[in-house]
């Protein structure tokens, strides 16, 4: 801004040059009078007329210079008014010079929110009508629209689809009060469908025509994606449903499979010998006393092995040790009981002497998953030495069962997992314990099972 121009030094320097002259001339004056006076007293008659000059130029002088302060000192007023009335048009100059700095840093803003409208933004103004009054370049380029394109209604510039016009247009009519937000599909003149995020924004009523705003933002890759995404989440959860179905399948078949064993085990043991008690009680003749004794010995025999099947069976069902003692306890017994039936050497080691209990629900699904791993070294793997060796510390049990078995290729496990290895996931993660299989194929399998300590 131009710094203001002021007159006052030069005035100054003026009136005070003028009130030097005035003094210098009294000085003068003074001294015309003290010449004058001594020349009276001297007396000296032939410069009488002398005397009178220097009178007369003296007073003339005088008069000229009061005459021209009396001049000046108008002036310097007439000069103070105009001074101030200079001052206050600069002040004014200074304020209009500010409102218009102001006006051209709007007008720079206001060019730049225009070039913002019209390069970034998806910007249209709308008539009650539904005649477009202005709509950004940016705009007008996602549509691919032209000049001419520009007088038809805007349901016909947004998009050429017939019943896509007519929702937009329903949307425009409906908006009286309140903003409207939403999402709509439109179809541009090069057969291109998008998706716009859409605020319709009424503003005030000028004459009984109530302009609107449209702002728009282009949702059509964010649309991609999210059906991309959707179609993969339908595709995870149909697959998650159909395994378990499968699961439930499986799961239902092994029960199935479980129930023919126990019948089987019922039948083949239990009930043969049932049947061959049952005969041998009836072919019992009381008058002989001799061979009644000798099929009562063998009645003996064959209730003692019935005694121990029904045992093992139930064993097999819910060993009641696992209520009664713990897990080390039936442990201990799944090994001896497992190593008289088949005649293989199956040892259970307690390491650290834990001989702590838990909750029946994990004690049993331990026990369930051990008898798994066991059963399967010694159907699937023809293992003729199985190790159940456990081990704790503060927080953690771990159950450990090797055996020197066939082996298998874990990868291919992991692709075909059988039941018994689901099965066994299954009940340790319900337990929220962890479960490791390492095998190395003819050189036997590792199980590892880790679950945390009650504190």
């Amino acid at each position: 801004m131009t710094k203001p121009l002021t007159n006052n030094d030069s005035d100054s320097s003026i009136f005070k040059k003028f009130n030097l002259l005035f003094v210098f001339v009294s000085i003068v004056f003074a001294i015309i009078l003290f010449v004058f006076y001594k020349l009276s007293h001297n007396e000296i008659n032939q410069f009488i007329w002398l005397k009178y000059l220097f009178i007369g130029i003296a007073l003339v002088l005088f008069a000229i210079i009061l005459f021209l302060r009396l001049i000046l000192s108008k002036i310097k007023i007439e000069f103070e008014d105009l001074n101030k009335s200079n001052q206050g048009t600069l002040e004014k100059l200074s304020k209009i010079q500010k409102k218009y700095d102001s006006k051209e840093e709007s007008y720079q803003k206001l060019l730049g929110l225009n070039y913002a409208m019209n390069n970034t933004a998806l910007f249209a103004s709308v008539s009650q009508g539904g005649s477009v009054v202005y709509i950004s370049k940016k705009f007008t380029t996602l549509l691919s629209i032209n000049d001419k394109d520009k007088k038809l209604p805007l349901e016909e510039i947004l998009s050429t689809d017939i019943g896509e016009q007519q929702t937009i247009h329903q949307l425009l009519k409906e908006t009286r009060s309140s903003i409207w937000l939403g999402e709509v599909e439109i179809t541009t003149r090069n057969s291109k469908k998008l998706w716009l995020e859409m605020s319709i924004i009424p503003m005030n009523q000028l004459k009984n025509n109530q302009s609107i705003l449209i702002l728009c933002t282009n949702i059509t890759d964010r649309k991609a994606s999210q059906k991309e995404i959707d179609k993969l989440n339908e595709q995870r959860f149909k697959k998650e449903v159909d395994l378990q179905k499968e699961q439930a399948s499986q799961i239902v078949e092994a029960q199935e499979e479980e129930r023919k064993r126990i019948a089987k085990d019922i039948h083949d043991g239990i009930g043969q010998m049932l049947t061959a008690l049952k005969f041998n009680i009836e072919s019992i003749n009381t008058s002989n006393v001799d061979s009644s004794s000798k099929k009562i010995e063998k009645l003996k025999e064959v209730l003692s092995f019935l005694i121990k099947e029904v045992r093992t069976v139930t064993f097999n069902l819910t060993p009641p040790e696992l209520s009664d003692y713990g897990i080390v306890a039936t442990l201990n017994k799944l090994a001896n009981q497992l190593s008289n039936f088949t005649e293989k050497k199956v040892l259970f080691e307690n390491k650290t002497d834990f001989n702590g209990r838990f909750d029946s629900l994990i004690e049993t699904n331990l026990y369930r998953v051990v008898q798994e791993a066991v059963n399967n070294a010694l159907k699937y793997a023809n293992s003729n030495y199985i190790l159940i060796s456990m081990s704790h510390s503060d927080d953690l049990l771990s159950i450990t069962i090797d055996d020197d078995g066939k082996g298998f290729d874990v990868n291919k496990l992991k692709k075909n997992s059988s039941m018994g290895i689901f099965f066994m996931k299954e009940r340790i993660s319900y337990v929220n314990g962890r479960i490791f299989i390492n095998s190395i194929k003819d050189k036997g399998t590792r199980i590892t099972i880790n679950v945390n300590l009650p504190s």
